[in-house]
């Protein structure tokens, strides 16, 4: 008998919808006041949209995407995140002919095939933001102090924020160089995954939950020291907006989040009762995706 949802989901009942929609409200109040627009893209997309805005070489990609051929052969995916398909949307639909800012921001089911766990389900939820058009530091920070108040909205206290910069195409180069001269040595005791990651994607490696606890690890070159020039410029006025914001934050060179878009500015927002699934909200800035999807 079918009695039971797939695993990784879960029926949303009428005691629980009020909750639900109570967060929605905040969302769009929230969003309203911030100058974002909603936007809502189709649940999957062409597979190759997320092989090229992802990456080769990410878990979400290699291991997590639910993919199917359609009855015309062609590759769809269920949407394991939603800023490529919002990337894509913005390109399609010339909202770049109005030129500059582009607030938008979604609400909806995101799917990756992992093994379920409190806080990590195949069926998730998110709420996400994009702002399309502009390359200040300000816009960095208004997007970190916009989670905040989502978050402080909901009753959370305690949050502590974490930031990094991946730096960009001019300087990333180097720091990847460094990285894979410092592995060399630590290669045969890598998990398998990483050993993979070491030639295709070596800040993957600082991401590995497995390896995290190697002593070696601890020892990794920072990325901070391999920024450019305008890369450290745009990282110091980040914090500069932060502080002025009062919003305390601390520096973490090992953040690189999951997904290769990335350029500079990343940071992972975290609510420590939680445990060891702890973080709640997550992004960065990512200039080059625009251009990797053909705009």
């Amino acid at each position: 008998m079918l009695t039971n949802a797939p695993r990784g989901t879960k029926d949303i009942l009428p005691d629980a919808v009020g909750a639900w929609t109570h967060v929605e409200h905040v969302i769009r109040d929230l969003c309203a006041r911030y100058g974002y627009g909603e936007i809502r893209t189709p649940m999957f997309e062409h597979t190759e949209l997320f092989q090229r805005g992802i990456g080769d070489g990410t878990d979400v990609v290699d291991k997590e995407m639910y993919t199917f051929s359609d009855r015309g052969d062609r590759s769809l995916t269920l949407r394991p995140e939603n800023t490529a398909s919002a990337v894509r949307a913005y390109l399609q639909n010339k909202l770049y002919a109005d030129g500059g800012l582009q607030k938008l921001f979604y609400i909806g089911s995101m799917f990756r095939y992992d093994r379920p766990q409190a806080g990590r389900m195949r069926e998730f939820h998110q709420f996400g933001v994009e702002a399309l058009g502009e390359e200040s530091p300000a816009l960095d920070a208004e997007v970190i102090l916009l989670a905040y108040d989502f978050l402080t909205a909901l009753g959370l206290t305690g949050l502590t924020l974490k930031l990094n910069s991946v730096g960009c195409p001019a300087c990333r180069p180097v720091y990847r160089e460094r990285l894979q001269a410092y592995f060399k040595e630590y290669l045969p005791t890598l998990c398998d995954d990483c050993k993979d990651r070491y030639t295709r994607s070596p800040l993957r490696i600082l991401d590995c939950k497995r390896d995290a606890e190697q002593p070696f690890m601890a020892g990794a070159p920072a990325i901070t020291d391999c920024l450019c020039p305008a890369c450290t410029e745009h990282f110091e006025q980040v914090q500069q907006h932060l502080t002025a914001a009062g919003v305390s934050y601390e520096l973490d060179p090992r953040l690189v989040r999951g997904l290769d878009y990335y350029t500079r500015t990343a940071f992972e927002i975290a609510y420590p009762p939680l445990g060891a699934q702890s973080a709640v909200a997550g992004g960065g800035r990512y200039d080059g995706l625009v251009e990797e999807l053909g705009g």
